[in-house]
């Protein structure tokens, strides 16, 4: 699991001011958490912001036409939002959520029932989670995020 962080202090003090003053907090999280969900769809949409690295010639040669992790729709399908009074989740028990998000060195997992490297080449990083590697969200979360608290700080000034 990975925790993101958020590097804007007004959106933090904003954040713990809507939060104390809120009856049903799950309200603000329910926001963010689906806010996280429109983000990863978009980041699919867009093939991913940054765009995400191309795929190798013996990759393209194999697949189908379409958008990069786009083939089957299992990944994008398999992502689940999530959340309780303190917090907002997304989540995956994809697989190779982990290997997509943050890349592969070949040989990474060990070696094939044939003694090959596993897997046979590098994976580029091609990030759809709404975070870098370090935590921090992207532009467009915080972006999000930003406007969920703002909406239910405007909500406490009423």
């Amino acid at each position: 699991m990975s925790i993101i962080q958020i590097n804007n202090d007004e959106l933090v003090r904003k954040f713990t001011k809507v939060a104390l003053g809120l009856s049903r907090p799950k309200d603000l999280t329910s926001a963010i958490a689906g806010s996280f969900l429109t983000i990863v769809e978009d980041n699919f949409d867009a093939q991913g912001r940054p765009v995400w690295a191309g795929l190798s010639p013996v990759t393209e040669a194999r697949r189908k036409p379409g958008k990069i992790l786009s083939q089957s729709g299992q990944l994008r399908d398999s992502i689940q939002p999530d959340s309780n009074d303190t917090e907002a989740s997304i989540s995956t028990a994809d697989p190779k959520a982990a290997t997509h998000q943050f890349g592969a060195k070949q040989g990474q997992y060990g070696k094939s029932s044939r003694g090959g490297p596993l897997p046979w080449g590098n994976i580029p990083a091609r990030s759809f989670m709404p975070m870098d590697e370090n935590g921090n969200l992207q532009p467009e979360a915080e972006n999000a995020i930003y406007d969920d608290v703002d909406y239910f700080y405007q909500k406490l000034l009423d």
